[in-house]
């Protein structure tokens, strides 16, 4: 199979027209007609339909187009490693990052990896158990995420850098901002709730919501919580050192609970164990070690047991 046949068809579904995936390709509407059809040739039934709007994939042609969308990602990455070994950069690392942390400390870490003379880096956030599988599937090198998860990790090297709990924070809104003893469970369960990002799955399953179904869950949003604690009277919980990193939530907003709502929500350095005797990937983990650490060592610690 020629695979620009099958970039082609992906650029003609994205495009949604012939015409105007040929002016992106820079070859004549004709040309790219033929190349369907030798595709479709090749395949035995067609690709493409022909509506009123232009043209959508068949069930086969959809299939081949993700590939092609594969293809034209690989063809990019490597334009790419060229323009960085053009540029003396020797190789790249690919870090995923805690939607968290990388919210609250990006002024340190964009600058830390800038920094760094030799390497470039890709830098990517995403949910601890989406990020934890692809460190297994080695699509990251390394990841700044959850130290506690329910994942096996026979695979995986894990080193926590930064000491959390999590807490429970009202909405600047919220009534309970008044109180200044502990909050008793049967209170917390009245209030409304939402949850964001590991409290909402197998991390945090201690939280006293059980009669009072949370209205909104996010994952790997951010914004949208500081949002909701901003403008509502609605109670979250989260990490609480590095929610309150971001000085967009306020310390006042952190409510005085019992400790078994305040499980360790701890970051770690995560990475492959079998990459760990090569040289420039152990350089770039005691760089990240040591960069994860001093944050925690500078980071005021909100008065809570860590």
């Amino acid at each position: 199979m020629n695979p620009n046949l099958l970039k082609q068809l992906a650029i003609i579904i994205k495009q949604g027209s012939i015409s105007a995936a040929a002016e992106q390709l820079f070859v004549t509407q004709p040309t790219l007609t033929r190349a369907i059809q030798q595709l479709e040739q090749k395949v035995g039934a067609p690709v493409l339909k022909r509506t009123r709007y232009g043209v959508t994939p068949t069930e086969i042609g959809e299939r081949l187009a993700a590939i092609g969308e594969k293809i034209l990602a690989e063809s990019e990455y490597s334009n790419e490693v060229i323009r960085q070994w053009n540029s003396g950069f020797r190789n790249e690392f690919t870090v995923g990052i805690d939607p968290l942390w990388e919210y609250s400390t990006v002024a340190q870490t964009t600058r830390h990896f800038i920094d760094e003379p030799r390497f470039a880096f890709h830098l990517r956030t995403g949910s601890a158990a989406a990020q934890i599988q692809l460190l297994k599937e080695e699509e990251l090198d390394f990841l700044l995420g959850p130290a506690h998860v329910t994942v096996a990790q026979s695979t995986l090297s894990r080193t926590i850098v930064f000491r959390d709990r999590s807490a429970i924070f009202a909405g600047k809104h919220s009534p309970l901002l008044q109180h200044k003893q502990l909050i008793e469970e049967p209170v917390l369960q009245r209030q409304k709730w939402f949850v964001a990002g590991a409290s909402a799955g197998f991390m945090n399953s201690n939280l006293p919501i059980q009669d009072n179904a949370a209205k909104i869950t996010f994952t790997s949003s951010i914004r949208s919580v500081i949002h909701l604690l901003n403008t509502t009277d609605m109670l979250v919980s989260l990490p609480a050192r590095l929610a309150l990193m971001s000085g967009e939530i306020l310390p006042e907003q952190m409510l005085l609970t019992d400790e078994r709502f305040m499980p360790r929500r701890d970051i770690a350095l995560w990475s492959r164990q079998e990459h760990n005797e090569r040289p420039d990937y152990q350089r770039i983990h005691n760089d990240i070690l040591t960069f994860a650490k001093g944050l925690d060592e500078h980071t005021p610690t909100y008065g809570l047991a860590l």
